[in-house]
């Protein structure tokens, strides 16, 4: 037998989540389910509540209160008895209920209503904290910390503002919270993160560090939603036909995809769509509530897939994991060094030479590599204006290589060190501080990457 759907005067599409009440108020009255004389009733009701709520707030004294105090108190009434209304099977209901039943005793039920989802959310609160995940990100920690979301638990007043939400929320979901308020958006709030850490514990916390890197080196103090970055990174690993354990793509990866996804981009949302069920089924995810907030995920996820496709950033969207514990290594080349011989000759003809513009110059034609250069330095002779001169002519880089094997230590450490080799570290300290500040420490950081080998020419 075919069900028959019950069909509704009130379209609930037309209605506030936030702001309940007074949206079905608004669309009973224009579709003629409440009359004037109806509102009227209402109206006064809630009138009524709000001068019983003031002079309770006023301890029994007066019902005289502040005009944004009585204001705060008739928002915190209407979210109360939206509250209630919103737990009935359709807005029909919920209208006949507010022609049936007096606005204290809705406000009643309600009113029970937020205490069973403030114990709720303050369950999802503890499960939130035993499957957190592990990570520097300081926005993400300090709202789920008892100074951020926690406040709500201690400070939240469901009898005067409880339409309010006083907690320290910061971290920006993938799939924020929106035209809700109160204990319904800390429940639905809790709801989502308890989804977004459940997938992101499917990841070692040291991959999504080292994935989030790759993002920025600084992510930590970034206003960044780390499951949006690990889905897109683990989406990315499935249309690459990749394992999506590692949450790695490399520079192929993204060529590959750029080329087959800008073959035909109104194809990219159904490739992505089919690389998330795919990636769900590797992880073994059977979590109806988290498949579907997963797919709720991809209609953002695929606009920034179809920008950088466009826009040839894949790059940008796919990024690479960095391990910034791992410094980068520069590989420099000493060269090839002249035969003895040669080598001889050229340091004989250099001590002939009267005038330093002579040297200089014959340092320029003669010395073709790193290891004649460092073998010259030590056997020349030359004074700390010559070498100055020399090193001005060098490329950080080969600067950065003398003082990697000639580094500078205090005459005491010296002693028993040739004295040519005492002189060029003391006149490289020196060269070194007479530089701009930046340009030392553009050196001083190609010092500590830099692995030196062999094979590298000299310019000057």
């Amino acid at each position: 037998m075919t069900s028959i759907k019950k069909r509704c005067i009130i379209d609930s599409n037309n209605l506030s989540s936030e702001f309940y009440f007074t949206s079905i108020l608004k669309e009973a009255y224009a579709s003629g389910f409440l009359d004037e004389s109806d509102l009227e009733s209402i109206q006064l009701q809630c009138i009524a509540l709000l001068a019983y709520k003031s002079e309770k707030y006023n301890g029994g004294e007066s019902s005289s209160i502040r005009i944004e105090t009585a204001e705060s108190i008739m928002k915190s009434n209407y979210y109360t008895i939206g509250l209630y209304l919103k737990s009935l099977p359709d807005p029909d209901c919920a209208v006949k209920e507010l022609k049936t039943t007096a606005i204290p005793e809705i406000y009643k039920e309600g009113r029970k209503l937020i205490n069973t989802r403030f114990s709720a959310a303050k369950h999802l609160y503890r499960q939130v904290q035993k499957n957190k995940i592990i990570t520097p990100n300081y926005t993400y920690n300090a709202t789920l910390s008892d100074e951020g979301i926690g406040l709500f638990f201690d400070s939240y007043d469901p009898d005067y503002v409880a339409h309010e939400v006083p907690a320290s929320i910061d971290y920006q979901l993938c799939n924020p919270v929106t035209d809700l308020a109160g204990v319904e958006f800390i429940q639905k709030y809790l709801t989502n993160i308890i989804l977004e850490n459940e997938f992101c514990r499917n990841f070692p916390a040291g991959d999504i560090h080292h994935l989030l890197c790759g993002y920025d080196n600084g992510y930590k103090d970034l206003l960044i939603n780390i499951f949006e970055q690990v889905l897109t990174a683990s989406l990315g690993c499935s249309l690459a036909n990749r394992s999506v354990g590692k949450l790695g793509v490399c520079a192929e990866d993204v060529k590959y995809l750029q080329n087959e996804l800008s073959k035909d981009e109104d194809s990219i949302s159904r490739k992505i769509s089919q690389a998330a069920g795919n990636l769900t089924e590797e992880l073994n995810i059977t979590t109806l509530s988290l498949r579907r907030y997963i797919e709720k995920s991809l209609p953002n996820i695929t606009s920034h897939f179809v920008y950088a496709v466009r826009t040839n950033t894949l790059g940008k969207t796919l990024v690479s994991p960095v391990n910034p514990d791992i410094k980068p290594k520069t590989e420099f080349y000493t060269g090839e060094k002249m035969d003895d011989k040669d080598y001889r000759q050229f340091i004989e003809e250099l001590e002939t030479c009267r005038y330093s513009s002579d040297k200089l110059a014959l340092i320029k034609e003669k010395v073709k590599s790193f290891g004649d250069l460092e073998d010259m330095l030590l056997d020349a002779r030359l004074s700390e204006k010559e070498i100055t001169a020399v090193l001005t002519g060098l490329e950080d880089v080969e600067v950065a290589a003398l003082i990697k094997r000639h580094p500078y230590i205090t005459e005491i450490a010296a002693v028993d060190m040739p004295e040519a080799d005492q002189a060029l570290r003391i006149y490289l300290k020196n060269y070194i501080n007479q530089l701009p500040s930046k340009r030392q420490k553009q050196i001083f950081e190609l010092v500590n990457h830099l692995v030196v080998d062999c094979y590298k020419e000299i310019h000057y």
